[in-house]
Order: C-alpha cells, then structure tokens, then sequence
C-alpha cells in the first residue's frame, strides 16, 4: 500500500482542522501525523516543530483571510479588515485562537500594514496617529471576534434582564423595549472611525 503523499500544505490543513475541532491546544506533530495516517517522523522533513507549525498555520490563516491591500481610503481599509477577521473567526474558530496569542504574521499581513500605513498618511494623519490608528484598530477587531466566538461557540448564555421590576430598573427596561435593532458592529467600527478621524495629529 503506498504512503499517503505528504506536503507542507496538507500538514497544516490537518492542524487548521484539528484546531477547529477540538481547539488550538490539541494541535500536535503526533495528532497530526495520526490523522494523515503517517508515522511522526514523516513531518520533520516539511515543518519540524510545534512551534514552526503554529507559524505556518498563523501564514496560512493570514493568507486565507484576504486582508485588503493596494490603494485605498483608510476608512476602507478598517471596514476590510474588520469582515476579513470576523468572516475568518467564523470559518477557523479554534485555530483562530492563535491571533490570542500573536499578532498576525506572513506576507499578506506585511502587505496590507503597508497599504494601512500609505492610506493614513495620505489622509494626513501624523506617524504617531498612524500607529495608534493601526494599534486601535487591531485591538478593537479582535475584541468584535471575541464576541462573535463566545455568541457561536455559547448561543444562549446572555444575562436575561427580562424580569427585572421596571421601578427599580427603569432605564434598562426602557433599553429592552426599545428592542436590539442598532446594529452594534457598525456603531463600533464607524464611531472608532469618526475617532480617528478627529485625532490625525493628536495622539
């Protein structure tokens, strides 16, 4: 019977799938070569370590993303990347745990903090607004990610405030009545925008 034919690309899908399955911590050499039906020491020629796994898995994800890149309205390039993440997080929610744990890495990261870097200049942000602009906006995406994989991977968990007594708790009471039709994600990412926009030289 002849081996299964290994390739960079074929180990890291199986980590990709192992991870969204049982979570980044399961991500083994042994796991992996367990599921490709070959012995261990079959990997070492194409990634020799956990640790060099992780990294290719981190470019593989980065890639997969499709973060924007090129010329662009930096307005744009925060919307892009804020869909880019979140419709990623949805696809790979364990293997995602890893931007938990660094930044993104790889050539397409690279290229789209170039293309973030050209378009806050452009617009006249000074370069120490353009880093806390960039910082920001890393931060505020992964916190909407967040959210996203606790609401997938927990359906059902919020606090019910249902029956709180309306004379007690007025304004939450107002609050629910008014119903959930804002849509928070868009709120976040253009009140993080106009922010930006306002401090271009002074942060």
């Amino acid at each position: 019977m002849p081996k299964p034919q290994l390739s960079r690309e074929k180990i890291v899908s199986a980590a990709l799938q192992i991870a969204d399955h049982d979570g980044l911590d399961a991500v083994s050499l042994r796991r992996i070569a367990r599921s490709l039906g070959v012995h261990v020491t079959s990997l070492y020629n194409h990634i020799p370590t956990k640790e060099a796994m992780l990294a290719e898995m981190m470019k593989a994800l980065v890639a997969e993303a499709r973060l924007p890149v090129g010329k662009m309205n930096w307005r744009d390039w925060v919307r892009g990347c804020a869909a880019s993440f979140r419709a990623l997080a949805k696809k790979h929610p364990g293997a995602f745990q890893l931007f938990q744990r660094s930044a993104a890495q790889g050539e397409q990261a690279v290229a789209s903090l170039e293309s973030a870097i050209a378009a806050f200049r452009a617009d006249g942000f000074d370069l120490h607004a353009t880093q806390c602009a960039i910082k920001t906006t890393n931060v505020a995406i992964l916190g909407l990610v967040l959210d996203d994989m606790a609401h997938l991977q927990q359906p059902g968990t919020q606090t019910d405030l249902s029956n709180l007594p309306a004379e007690e708790f007025p304004h939450i009471n107002e609050l629910l009545q008014a119903g959930d039709a804002l849509d928070a994600v868009d709120y976040l990412l253009e009140t993080l925008i106009d922010g930006m926009a306002a401090n271009k030289t002074r942060a």
